[in-house]
């Protein structure tokens, strides 16, 4: 099934190769920049990421029973476990006593979360074990326990929900039908952690996700580093409901087309793909790995932003520790000495008020289709269903 996908894949590729892209449906357009830093705007898109699936971690991260991982997701302290039976559960990180922190540590083994505060301790699913001197609250006992999340397990990713009050929807649904059968036949599920690390950026969410919706810059902000693997603005990228996705080909695929049968084409080796998951989440294929990006609001300031980042490799070459650093390193300068960098930069200036209006040119359309996409899964959000 991989294989028939990366020759999709191919396909794809080499019509734009050979009819080119299609007809911009826009031209030139203007973005008010208050789209990044207006704190009314920003709390309805906060409101739409505690409602949604967030990629809080790689599967891989929690190996074994009672392996967990505390995180902030939309402003909400989470816990993140693998109880005994190897099933994932989600819940808020405070105490139902007191509202006391029940986890300190960043991760690690337990059999059971005690609060450091009164003793009242959870099992790993969350649900209240003990009572500290049980008989000062009533007779009749306390049963409350942590407060539980929306969570599940599915393309290698533990996908958690922050809101507790929202309608957690199945990811397969959530993803698409498209996007689904491509992460599954891919093997994204096949995938594990190989390293992560933590990125507190001074700038809004979306203008990193900006950076994924649009080529223009590839051979301006990574001249010295990825842009001569490239051809100039040359990619598939594409509408998938709310979501949007592509693949842009390396000069060497290029020329595989012109050169080898589409039996023989080596698609995945030679292309990168972004997928881009309304809100806040990114999947981007590389040859051989797959970076997962996280993007995590600050709950109140518009202009700042934790980025998660995890690299991701095929279980089965795990043990290929060389070639995964050297990609490793290799991303952590490209993403945020580059993209992350720009990002920034672009915020400060909004900040001070240099920024009159934002210029999008018909091969950036993508950008203002994504803001388009947040507004719209925010309003959903905010306004309860018909019944």
């Amino acid at each position: 099934m991989q294989r028939e996908m990366e020759l999709e894949i191919g396909d794809r590729i080499n019509d734009l190769v050979v009819n080119g892209p299609a007809p911009a449906t826009t031209g030139f357009t203007e973005l008010d920049p208050a789209v990044y830093t207006d704190p009314e705007r920003h709390a309805q898109e906060m409101a739409a990421i505690g409602g949604s699936p967030v990629a809080a971690l790689a599967s891989s991260e929690l190996a074994a029973p009672g392996d967990f991982v505390t995180t902030t997701l939309a402003g909400v302290p989470v816990i993140v476990t693998r109880d005994r039976s190897g099933d994932v559960h989600a819940m808020r990180n405070v105490c139902a006593h007191r509202g006391a922190t029940v986890e300190t540590r960043a991760s690690g083994s337990a059999r059971i979360f005690s609060c450091g505060f009164h003793a009242w301790s959870y099992d790993l699913d969350g649900s209240l074990r003990s009572v500290s001197d049980p008989s000062l609250f009533s007779t009749e006992p306390c049963t409350q326990g942590l407060r539980t999340l929306g969570c599940e397990e599915r393309h290698g990713i533990i996908w958690v929900t922050p809101d507790a009050d929202a309608e957690s929807r199945p990811i397969a649904d959530w993803l698409g039908p498209e996007v689904d059968r491509m992460f599954t036949e891919l093997g994204l599920g096949e995938m594990v952690h190989f390293a992560a690390t933590e990125y507190d950026l001074g700038c809004n969410w979306k203008l990193l996700t900006d950076g994924f919706m649009e080529i223009y810059h590839l051979k301006y902000l990574h001249r010295d580093s990825i842009a001569p693997y490239f051809p100039a603005n040359m990619t598939t990228i594409g509408d998938f409901g709310d979501h949007f996705g592509g693949w842009l080909p390396k000069n060497r695929f290029l020329k595989e087309l012109a050169e080898r049968p589409r039996e023989q084409w080596e698609v995945l080796r030679h292309l990168t793909g972004a997928f881009i998951l309304v809100p806040g989440t990114v999947v981007q294929w590389q040859a051989g790995h797959v970076e997962l990006f996280s993007l995590r609001p600050h709950p109140t300031d518009p202009t700042r932003t934790i980025a998660r980042l995890t690299m991701m490799v095929p279980a089965d070459r795990i043990d290929e520790t060389e070639l995964w650093q050297r990609n490793w390193e290799r991303v952590c300068v490209t993403i945020p000495d580059e993209d992350f960098a720009a990002a920034v930069e672009v915020q400060a200036n909004i900040d001070a008020g240099a920024v009159d209006t934002l210029r999008i040119g018909a091969n950036e359309h993508g950008i203002a289709r994504h803001i388009e996409a947040v507004t719209r899964v925010s309003v959903a959000r905010r306004e309860p269903a018909l019944s």
